[in-house]
């Protein structure tokens, strides 16, 4: 944990002499913002402090309410053999059923499908499920070393002040002994209770037992003399593990803070950022958006500014020229127009299909085929994709988490984008008011920073390629701010990292020295 410096530490007490006992993270998050605005502090001091009131208010939980973990392997894992261990979670203070990850080693054999890892409940706050594996590699013996199985544990629903994200790591350690040499090697993680009573250790040349500081390992009758050895009719005695679950802070700390504001929630399907140097930005959150000349259109599209020439070119444009459609297989770009037009310089025959394999790419799309036309309207499209490093199982899982924070649900275009593995379509004009409008489908989140090839909402001062994103939820768009080195701030408040609002038409929101209005959809050609 990194500690506050002189000044810093300062600024921790004045801000903690202000607050009141009932204080908030969110609260403290503000004042800190606030104090070290008016003085100037930089921006990783800042951070600094409010992760350091953030450890502090992290509720600590006791030993009767921190989920317990038991692995009861049967037969203590052998070389070539299957392994059956039946994992028992105990967690009587949580009353929604958990979410389970077991990770096995990649070099284990083992089905990640199998029914058998579902948790069922054998009564209120016990919940059991089986991990199949085998300890081979590819169909043949494994090879000594040590094996690693990662445990992870969520809950969506927690009572108050309680954490929600715990994990642990069980270790398998394949001695490189000979046949003639058999050697027993059990490595308690952490807190562990290892029960080995009655279990016959004299069949091994070696007993390797390691544990914690709280460990606690029972060896009765574990070396008994032969003339007390069980008969070979008396069931072998179980060896039984209790693993530590810890909090995981990481995934804890990535959990936003909804903030309320006085505004009256909106419900919009689509919307706007205008910039004070004129630029803006449409998000719109349909499936399916038509592209023409005709207002009717979901996006118009005419050459500006209205003059005599650009009026001749528009009329080219047809009423409804294209639709852009989420598919299965990606956009589907459908030509409904008289003129034609191109997809990356080839025509389009009816329609094309853009896959998510061309995320990041600069694709160029244009209205009115080569020689129909005078002048064709010109567009840049780029694909925005989900992280590539998290499964579907986790985005989908964190999507309908902050759902159930803010009080919504998933949508359905959200999750066919999951599906699909396209974020957002961003529209860029490329030969009429070349940056002064673009447009973005948002079909489930869309980030906002410097980089065009990441962001859906482009800002034109220097800084993190992502600095925040925006969710839409139940008719709702949600501003969430990333953490980085660009203060934000709506309506002259500053908003936290890892903060979520909602966003109401009027509000100001400041990155930087970068300003701009969250507002109702308004084209250029209405103006």
């Amino acid at each position: 944990m990194e500690e506050l410096n002189p000044a810093e530490s300062m600024l921790y007490q004045l801000v903690k002499a202000d607050l009141s006992s009932s204080a908030t993270l969110a609260d403290v998050e503000r004042s800190v913002l606030a104090v070290t605005g008016k003085l100037g502090i930089a921006p990783e001091s800042t951070q600094r402090i409010i992760d350091h009131f953030r450890r502090e208010l992290t509720p600590a939980i006791g030993p009767d309410a921190t989920p317990r973990l038991f692995v009861d392997w049967g037969d203590l894992p052998r070389v070539g053999y299957q392994v059956r261990p039946e994992f028992s979670l105990i967690c009587p203070s949580y009353p929604s059923r958990p979410d389970i990850s077991v990770s096995v080693d990649n070099d284990l054999d083992h089905d990640d499908a199998d029914v058998r890892r579902r948790p069922q409940s054998d009564e209120p706050g016990l919940w059991s499920f089986h991990v199949p594996f085998k300890m081979t590699s590819n169909g043949l013996d494994c090879r000594p070393g040590q094996y690693l199985i990662d445990v992870e544990v969520s809950f969506r629903e927690v009572p108050q002040g309680m954490p929600r994200f715990f994990r642990c790591r069980i270790r398998l350690n394949v001695s490189g002994a000979n046949a003639e040499e058999s050697v027993l090697e059990i490595d308690g993680d952490g807190q562990s209770v290892v029960n080995l009573q009655g279990y016959n250790l004299k069949q091994f040349s070696k007993v390797i037992l390691k544990g914690g500081q709280d460990s606690v390992i029972n060896l009765q009758n574990g070396f008994g003399n032969d003339d007390t050895v069980a008969p070979p009719s008396e069931p072998k005695a179980v060896t039984s593990f209790e693993y530590q679950l810890k909090l995981d802070q990481d995934k804890q700390s990535r959990l936003p803070t909804v903030i309320t504001t006085p505004h009256h929630r909106a419900y919009l399907d689509a919307a706007g950022f205008f910039f004070e140097d004129g630029r803006r930005t449409i998000m719109l959150t349909r499936p399916r958006l038509t592209f023409g000349r005709s207002r009717d259109n979901d996006i118009v599209l005419r050459f500006l500014p209205s003059n005599e020439e650009n009026d001749g070119h528009s009329r080219n444009i047809s009423r409804t020229h294209f639709i852009a459609e989420l598919t299965a297989d990606g956009i589907d770009i459908q030509d409904e127009s008289r003129s034609g037009m191109e997809l990356e310089y080839s025509v389009i025959e009816k329609h094309r299909v853009i896959p998510a394999i061309h995320v990041g790419d600069s694709i160029h799309l244009k209205l009115g085929v080569t020689g129909t036309v005078p002048k064709g309207f010109e567009m840049e499209l780029v694909l925005f994709a989900p992280d590539r490093r998290k499964s579907r199982e986790e985005l989908e899982f964190w999507d309908e988490l902050i759902c159930e924070t803010v009080g919504g649900r998933l949508s359905r275009v959200a999750r066919q984008s999951l599906d699909v593995a396209i974020d957002a379509v961003r529209y860029d004009r490329v030969n009429n008011l070349i940056g002064e409008e673009s447009y973005v489908h948002l079909l489930r989140e869309a980030w906002v920073g410097g980089s065009p090839v990441q962001c859906g909402i482009v800002l034109r001062e220097c800084g993190p390629p992502i600095r925040a994103r925006i969710l839409h939820i139940d008719r709702s768009f949600w501003l969430e701010s990333l953490p980085g080195n660009l203060p934000i701030s709506i309506d002259g408040n500053p908003l936290a990292p890892r903060s979520l609002m909602p966003l109401s038409p009027g509000m100001e929101i400041s990155i930087g020295t970068e300003i701009f209005r969250f507002d109702k959809v308004s084209q250029l050609y209405l103006d």
